[in-house]
């Protein structure tokens, strides 16, 4: 038999016959099977709502106050319907700032919210909905909400009324060598009296604070406002008495950690530490349990709401140095300041001694958290947390 028949029998073959057919449909399926994923692939990119926010993003960023004005939300509180004021007044508020945005929390999964700074101060907000259309493949679209810019109009007063005569202002004495200086924070609107005198800024340093740091609470949750009075006084253990925006007595705690140094709470909601104080000591114990290798990450971050602050810390949050021990015990646990900053959000504070039994004794740890608690879709989950 000469080689090129031997060739042809091979092809006449039933075997390579059907070999080869296989081998083409499978390479036909991966194929449009990569075409498919593909075109999934990208219908679901193109669905996601960053591509609109870029859209409304660059109008900020062009200073593009004239498409603003149609969609602003407070257009009318800002111009009263004149355009051209609205356009005037937010061009020069922005004029030679730096643009930046960001998306937000939202509490809502049927929107998405998103922050505009100008060197890096709030200016406006703006979110997304779903424009109820979709893609090929199913998934929804985005279009627009709303938009707000957070500038207030401030109209000047046509008859201004004239300046009263300054009341003289009682004055703290003053010893010769200087005296005490001192350091009282009460709730913003509560009197400060010191021996007799009340407070003010006609005779002590009064400066406005917020009880929590900016970006602790969920936005929309009002940070309570504190009120902070420096003063010197000629001795020592001045008599304080405060007193609340009804004239009730308020509690005044001597700081452990300066001298000198006084505070003074918002009220405490007793219905929630009855309903919460367990849990919230539980809670701050899983957390030092997985500080010192005792407990899973995964058992924190469940209890975490999704996308929040404390999910992020905990996500980030190593024990790799975590003291070797053979056992741990909590001691002395205590839950305070319970405080209900709105219906669906609250403040707690945790306490306790963390015990390490160790090849060298028992290790002592003071442990305390703050936490903020958000309840979302009938669900309570922990939104942010100070770790001390």
């Amino acid at each position: 038999m000469t080689k090129s028949s031997k060739k042809k029998s091979i092809w006449k073959s039933r075997f390579y016959q059907v070999y080869f057919a296989v081998v083409i449909v499978i390479l036909l399926g991966i194929f449009l099977g990569t075409v498919w994923l593909r075109g999934v692939l990208k219908d679901y990119e193109s669905a996601q709502p960053v591509y609109v926010a870029e859209d409304v993003a660059r109008l900020f960023e062009a200073r593009d106050f004239n498409a603003l004005y149609e969609v602003d939300t407070s257009a009318e509180q800002i111009a009263g319907g004149d355009k051209a004021f609205y356009i005037e007044s937010l061009s020069e508020i922005a004029g030679g700032k730096e643009v930046e945005w960001s998306e937000g929390f939202s509490g809502n999964q049927d929107e998405r919210k998103y922050n505009v700074t100008l060197d890096g101060e709030k200016f406006a907000t703006f979110t997304l909905v779903p424009s109820g259309e979709t893609t090929r493949q199913g998934a929804r679209l985005w279009k627009l909400g709303s938009v707000t810019t957070l500038v207030t109009r401030v109209e000047p007063d046509p008859t201004p009324t004239p300046e009263p005569t300054p009341t003289p202002v009682p004055q703290l004495p003053v010893a010769a060598d200087g005296g005490y200086g001192c350091r009282v924070t009460v709730p913003t609107g509560y009197a400060v009296t010191v021996e007799g005198v009340r407070l003010s800024e006609g005779n002590c340093k009064v400066s406005p604070k917020y009880m929590f740091e900016e970006g602790f609470l969920p936005e929309g949750v009002e940070n309570p406002m504190m009120t902070e009075y420096v003063f010197t006084v000629s001795g020592e253990n001045p008599a304080i008495e405060v007193t609340d925006a009804a004239g009730t007595p308020a509690t005044l705690i001597a700081s452990t950690e300066s001298e000198n140094t006084w505070s003074c709470a918002i009220p405490q909601d007793s219905e929630l530490a009855v309903k919460y104080s367990e849990a919230a000591l539980k809670l701050g114990t899983q957390i030092a349990r997985f500080m010192s290798k005792d407990g899973s990450k995964r058992s924190i971050t469940r209890l975490c709401l999704k996308g929040s602050p404390a999910r992020e810390i905990f996500d980030n949050l190593s024990n790799k140095f975590a003291t070797p021990h053979s056992s741990v015990e909590v001691r002395n646990g205590a839950v305070t300041e319970f405080y209900r900053l709105s219906d669906n959000c609250f403040t707690c504070r945790v306490s306790f001694d963390y015990v390490l039994s160790t090849a060298d004794g028992e290790r002592v740890y003071p442990t305390a958290y703050t936490f903020c608690v958000v309840n979302m879709d009938g669900k309570s989950g922990l939104y942010n947390l100070l770790i001390y």
